[in-house]
Formats: structure tokens, sequence, C-alpha cells
């Protein structure tokens, strides 16, 4: 290609680009200005530039973290906007003007520094908490300009972007929120240690256990289950009741686990002896696991078998994945109650239940069951029941 026929392309080129810029940089005839060139906030990460003002037009940039822009002008549910070197178009609910919009954050960590200026380096005159509230009303550089309450008395400043989680709304209040750390997140963690809702340690950092034991906690508190640790959430939470969740529960198994005897059991978990075969739902206490089983038979004890192949294939699966006399504390759901019991899973003798992969017939002990040899009761089993009683309080 000659230099002269090069010289053209580009020039071509360069005139092309020009014209796109003017397109998209030109104010529509119906958009509403806003007054000249105000700053603004992209609230979050997942925002996106688009070419033009529709879902269906090309992404020119997508925000990974709340930023500051320009916005010139409004049209139909979208800000007209300008982005270090990108230019476009951005849905307004991802936006926080200031002159129009309120915009509330949330302190993410212990010590967030409250500054004099819109700087990391100007002086400090306050500091927040984990969950702390503010209110935002303003941007400058890459600080939020801020009011909020603190001993009675109302305060303003400047706190970096990065360090406040922001949300739409009016009012800032305390709330704890995924992402944040400190001791209130720690407080609130030991106590849903406590209530059963959290195996995780507390550490002080809100992240995903955190949350799913917060929103189990909800659900128990008939609260809307959103994973947020609002007044109304924390005031339950810290108060004077039963809401709580036992590992029974977390199975999903509803209400208490019972330390009844066997000789009441008996004739609600039936066998032929008492007139009918009955069915049962066993969950394994340290798995999980939970399987149907029927009992056929036994007197000091009840003689089952699982009910299907499906839940041999279960049963073998708490059991390890293999049949041992090995026993194990299990939860047994039968006529409305659980019971705290025990189980090997070893097949052996009597045969009841055709096609369900097991050749013969195990044991599950309750509170007072006794070995049909002995007539005694058997201590590694009573041990599992009461295990099993326990994990279920």
């Amino acid at each position: 290609m000659s230099g002269l026929a090069r010289f053209v392309k580009k020039r071509i080129y360069a005139l092309c680009i020009a014209a796109l810029a003017s397109v998209v940089l030109a104010v529509p005839g119906n958009a509403s200005a806003v007054d000249k060139f105000e700053d603004a906030i992209i609230t979050g990460s997942g925002a996106e530039i688009r070419l033009r003002p529709s879902e269906d037009s090309p992404v020119v940039y997508k925000f990974g973290k709340s930023a500051t822009i320009g916005v010139f002008s409004e049209e139909s549910g979208w800000y007209r906007i300008i982005y270090g070197n990108y230019r476009g178009y951005v849905k307004k609910e991802n936006v926080f003007l200031s002159s129009t919009d309120s915009l509330v954050g949330n302190a993410l960590k212990d010590g967030t520094a409250v500054r004099d200026g819109a700087s990391e380096y100007a002086a400090e005159t306050a500091s927040l908490n984990a969950g702390d509230g503010v209110t935002i009303r303003g941007v400058s550089g890459d600080c939020y300009e801020v009011e909020f309450q603190q001993d009675g008395r109302d305060c303003a400043g400047y706190v970096l972007m990065s360090d406040i989680k922001t949300e739409n709304g009016k009012t800032a209040v305390t709330m704890l929120k995924k992402g944040m750390e400190g001791v209130e997140v720690k407080r609130m963690q030991q106590e849903l240690r406590s209530r059963g809702f959290l195996t995780a340690s507390a550490t002080g950092y809100y992240g995903d256990s955190t949350e799913s034991a917060l929103k189990a906690f909800q659900k128990a508190a008939k609260l809307q289950e959103d994973g947020v640790a609002s007044e109304e959430t924390l005031e339950l939470l810290y108060g004077d009741n039963d809401i709580k969740q036992t590992k029974a529960n977390m199975a999903g198994i509803e209400g208490s686990v019972e330390l009844s005897d066997w000789e009441t059991i008996r004739y609600v978990f039936k066998g032929w002896r008492e007139g009918e075969e009955t069915e049962a739902l066993v969950t394994d206490v340290d798995t999980g696991i939970s399987y149907k089983v029927v009992r056929f038979g036994g007197w000091e004890h009840a003689d089952c078998e699982p009910l299907t192949a499906e839940d041999t294939a279960k049963m073998k699966k708490a059991a390890g994945g293999s049949w041992t006399w090995s026993r194990r504390a299990i939860w047994v759901t039968v006529g409305g109650h659980t019971y705290a019991a025990s189980q090997h899973s070893m097949p052996h003798m009597d045969d009841v239940v055709s096609g369900n992969n097991f050749e013969g017939h195990f044991c599950i002990h309750f509170n007072g069951s006794k070995v049909h040899k002995t007539g005694e009761e058997c201590p590694r089993h009573q041990a599992m029941v009461r295990k099993a009683y326990r994990a279920g309080q």
C-alpha cells in the first residue's frame, strides 16, 4: 500500500471515530438536561455503559466496583455519561445523583476513618464501626461526603468510597451485612452459634456461612429472609426467646427429639407382634442422610429392613460404604414424633422385604431396648441413643 493510500485510510478512520463520538455525545431532542456537568456515583459492581439507551445496545464498559462518573443528561430511564475515555448510557437505577437521589450506606469494618477533607491523608475526626449507618450527601474524588450520628451528636465528614457499602434509601440505619468485619459481626456470630444456626467459627468476618445462618434464624423468627442483620433481626437475636435450631432441625426434622422408652415406642413403631408392620424415616445423626425403613418384628428392640433398594443404598452410604456392626446414632421419625435411637447396618438372619437389595435385617435400639439373645441392654447402643438425644436438643 502506498504512503498516500495509508494516509487516506487513517484520515477516513479518524473521521469515522469523530462522527461516532458526536452521535453518542449529542443530546437527543426528547432528553431532559441535567444542570451542566454533574458528578455522580455508580453504586456497586455490574453496571454497564451502553452505546445507546437500550438493553439491546452494545456494552461499552462494565464497572467492577463503585466509581465516580459525569452525567450530562437523562433520557427514558438512562443517564448519558462520561467515565474517563468512555462515553455512553447507564441505567438510572445504577447511578446516585446527589441533586435528585437519596443514598445511604454502612461502614464495612471497625475503625473506618472519617476525615475533614476528601483525601485519605486528611485529618481523621471520627471513626465508624462495622455496620454504622451514614447518609451520603455527595462525592468528591474517591470519597463520599457523609452525615451520621455518633454519641447523640450530628457529625459529618469524608469517608473513602471503598469503606462504605451503599444502597438506595432515605434513612441511615445501623445494620450488619455480608462483607463487613468487626466486633459486632463476631458478637452476632457467637449468638448464632449458641442458638445452633452457625456451625463455623466466629471470626468477625461476615461471609457466606454467616449469611446462610442468619437467613435460617430469620426464617425461624418469621422475618424477611434477606441475610441482613437489621435492628429488628438483631433485637430478636439478642432477645430473651427460644428461637434456636438443633442439629436435627438442620437435617430437616421438625420439632424436638424425644428420649422415650422402648416399651412406649414399640406401640408407635409397630411390628407384626403389635398388629402391623410400620414404616419410619431414619436420619443418620453424623451425616444427615435419611432413608425409609419398615419394622416387621422384634420384641426387645426393632427388627427392620430398608424399604427399597434406594433406601438400602442411602443407609450403606451413611454407614461409610460398607455393612458393619458398628453402632450409629440415628433419629427415627414415626407417628408424628422423632425418637433418639441407635442402629448397626449389618444384614443378618430373617429377610422379609423383597427387592430391596438387603439380604437379612438390621436392629434399631431405643432407650431401654435389650439384646434378644441376652435380655440385657447393649451399652454401645445406649451410648448412641444418648448421643442422638443430645444432638437433637
